[in-house]
């Protein structure tokens, strides 16, 4: 049982990083606002970049990277835009709309802060990786994090 307990632990490290980038104090939002930019990502990817990215993920992350995930669709060329990308991430079905995010400013914000966060976690490599996948814009955005 220890080993689960250390990935939840890890999880929790995770989400309060979340928590401490967006200056806010309700871990379950920031669980909600880390699903919902992880889960936009995941869809962009192709699959095996997806794979490999979700590998470096600590292993609560995992689950949510994999829940609902179908590699068979992806990526999801209709993120072609940085707005397109916020626009998906604000609409996640796993939001609270409006008390989550508000507008597509806070959505930027979000996502910055997710990725600020993830960069911690994930290899310089794997990011340089995932940055390479994606449309200039957004891969802009992320390396601003």
């Amino acid at each position: 049982m220890a080993l689960f307990d250390e990935w939840v632990q890890k999880g929790h490290e995770v989400v309060h990083e979340v928590m401490k980038e967006l200056g806010i104090e309700d871990e379950h939002k920031a669980f909600r606002l880390l699903r919902a930019v992880l889960q936009t990502l995941r869809d962009r990817l192709p699959a095996n970049e997806g794979k490999d990215f979700a590998a470096q993920l600590p292993m609560v992350l995992k689950a949510v990277w994999c829940d609902g995930w179908d590699p068979t669709r992806v990526p999801d060329k209709s993120i072609k835009h940085k707005q397109d990308f916020l626009e998906k991430v604000m609409n996640h079905p796993g939001l609270r709309r409006p008390a989550d995010i508000e507008n597509l400013e806070d959505a930027d914000r979000v996502v910055t802060a997710v990725f600020r966060v993830l960069k911690r976690h994930i290899s310089y490599g794997e990011i340089k990786d995932v940055l390479g996948e994606l449309p200039e814009d957004i891969r802009e955005m992320l390396e601003s994090a």
